[in-house]
């Protein structure tokens, strides 16, 4: 808790802290403007009119996007103008473009409104994912929909380019393209009412450091442009009308915070061991290539889980096996001898029905049902490819292969099999590999937790993945806010399933890593030591806290907690214990809310 209390008369927002800082400053409150659609009926001689149209406002569309990527390879450090490629592809997709044509010429409706509705129906369909970050591409999709349908109806919102002096954005949502457009020299911070933390535009505040706040309440929201808010990008808080009083606390707060930071900044080569030398290692998630440069600032000590999806989403072709190879020996080399762990794709059939000759339904489930290794009998060639490309950017360096969402020993057989299939092809061939490549599983179902004493003789390493073990064994669906409140990692029954894993592979002498959103998350590292985890791999502005938090630990404190933690009956309970730790030993830490991922 902080020494001075934010006085009770204040309106104080809860939201979701996804890029740290704070910001005190006036609001400019943004509406974003959308095109009005009417459906309307045409004549068989306005059709070649009208997709005249729609091809003029995909021309304009990809000219905008690219002045977009161009700007930002001018004025970031890091370069995340790749995120635009994936609007470029939206507006070549033949598949789309060929579907809204043909229903205009066969319905003779006006084609802004086909182009809505068939828009809309893809985006419901991506909305539908399991895994967070394919989610958040609805954001993606929106935008370009939206820019595409503003460029038909004679022109794109402009707003956002220029601002009226420095200012706090506060806004229903930013889509990627808002973001990117944004007055950087003026922008204080952003607050909006969607998004997460692995969205776009959280992403992209990060890269500006542009502290952010999502997940706003909309009914809390009584405030106008020019009103002085503070935003507690660390605390995921909106504090609207701040008190003389508090305004004093955080400007003393932010002063404090940043000092922190650079202290921790230049801690980043120091060992991650407890005061009595139990090591851990620190490794960062990444969703992007461009996110290395970030793990390698804060001193990761390599990549503990590349998700890949990105390179199957939005395109109408499968990478190819070269693609791949080049964009994983790329990485690796540029790790300089720490390992890349490279999961394979964690999709659903339905979203990877636009790359592939077979169009595949829906699930009804998607969160239980065809999905990441499940999809290898649908299109069997998708696999053994990334498999493939893993190995021979093994040659180059430490790359390991992690394979999400098993269940049963059955599904390691066929995934051992495909790799010394993949291996035999390349000896064939005479193309290079690493032989002893490292190959691991996620743990992350509560039936391979309690089968990981079997499944660890079939593999060299467990990356415990908690935020799905969490979902799937309380039987909560994380996104679902209604539910929200039992999401909780803290839960006895978490801590006892991710202790037998973690034995289960001293047991069997290999490694285990954790890389949920846990492993980023202060009040549980101390739980995580007295288990002996190996690894812990997190984004990578969490690393920091976390490598501090470790070196002023003692293991067997830690074991103690543990052992206490295992005793108590419900979660807050083991957060009590937790915080009451961290509060003694690491109080400037627990300040810093903001806990990555």
């Amino acid at each position: 808790m902080e020494p001075e209390e934010i006085q009770n008369s204040e309106k104080v927002i809860n939201g979701i802290a996804v890029s740290p800082g704070i910001a005190i400053g006036a609001v400019l409150v943004i509406g974003r403007k959308f095109a009005k659609i009417i459906e309307r009926s045409i004549t068989p001689d306005e059709v070649e009119f009208q997709i005249t149209k729609f091809q003029e406002a995909l021309d304009t569309t990809r000219a905008q996007i690219r002045a977009l990527q161009q700007n930002l390879n001018e004025t970031l450090k890091e370069k995340h103008s790749s995120i635009f490629d994936a609007h470029l592809l939206i507006t070549q997709d033949k598949m789309v473009i060929d579907e809204v044509e043909a229903a205009t010429k066969k319905e003779l409706k006006n084609i802004d409104y086909i182009f809505d509705r068939i828009m809309k129906k893809y985006i419901a369909a991506i909305a539908s994912m399991p895994d967070d970050y394919i989610r958040e591409r609805v954001g993606d999709f929106r935008d370009v929909s939206s820019r595409i349908i503003a460029n038909m109806h004679g022109g794109h919102d402009k707003q956002f380019d220029s601002l009226p002096g420095q200012r706090i954005i506060v806004a229903h949502d930013l889509t990627p393209s808002d973001t990117a457009s944004l007055d950087r020299e003026n922008v204080l911070a952003l607050a909006t009412e969607v998004g997460s933390r692995t969205s776009h535009t959280a992403i992209m505040a990060r890269s500006m450091e542009i502290p952010a706040v999502v997940g706003i309440s909309a009914d809390d929201l009584n405030i106008g442009s020019g009103d002085i808010i503070i935003v507690d990008g660390y605390k995921g808080l909106l504090i609207t009308n701040p008190k003389p009083a508090t305004l004093e606390i955080y400007a003393r707060r932010e002063t404090r915070e940043e000092e922190i930071h650079d202290e921790i900044l230049k801690e980043s080569t120091l060992r991650p061991e407890t005061v009595d030398r139990f090591r851990i290692q620190l490794a960062a998630n990444m969703e992007l290539p461009e996110d290395l440069a970030a793990a390698i600032k804060y001193g990761a000590a390599g990549i503990g889980l590349f998700r890949t999806e990105y390179l199957y989403i939005n395109r109408t072709e499968p990478p190819s096996v070269e693609e791949q190879f080049l964009i994983y020996k790329d990485l690796v080399e540029k790790l300089n001898g720490y390992p890349l762990i490279i999961r394979t794709f964690d999709l659903g059939g339905d979203k990877l029905s636009s790359i592939t000759e077979e169009a595949t339904h829906i699930d009804p489930n998607p969160f239980l049902g065809c999905r990441a290794i499940r999809l290898h009998l649908d299109f069997p060639e998708l696999l053994p490819q990334q498999i493939r490309a893993i190995l021979m950017a093994s040659a180059y360096g430490d790359v390991k292969v992690m394979f999400p969402m098993i269940t049963c020993m059955d599904e390691m057989g066929q995934l051992n099999g495909l790799v010394e299939s993949e291996k035999r092809e390349l000896r064939s061939k005479g193309i290079a590999y690493n032989e002893e490549m490292e190959i691991g599983i996620m743990i992350e179902t509560p039936s391979a937790a309690l089968i990981a004493d079997k499944l660890a003789k079939k593999v060299d390493f467990f990356s415990i993945g908690t935020n799905d073990l969490v979902q799937y064994t309380l039987a909560v669906d994380r996104g679902n806010e209604k539910v929200a409140y039992l999401y909780q990692p803290s839960h006895p029954a978490i801590l006892s399933l991710i202790k037998s894993v973690t034995e289960a592979a001293y047991e069997n002498g290999i490694w285990v890593s954790v890389c949920g959103e846990m492993a980023g998350d202060p009040r549980y590292i101390p739980l995580l030591v007295g288990m002996g985890i190996h690894e812990l791999s997190m984004s990578a502005s969490s690393i920091g806290p976390v490598r501090r938090l470790i070196r002023r630990l003692y293991m067997h404190d830690s074991e103690k907690l543990l052992e206490e933690a295992l005793k108590a009956s419900t979660a807050d309970e083991v957060l009590d214990l937790t915080e009451g730790l961290l509060y003694e030993i690491a109080p400037d830490i627990m300040s810093m809310a903001y806990l990555g991922e």
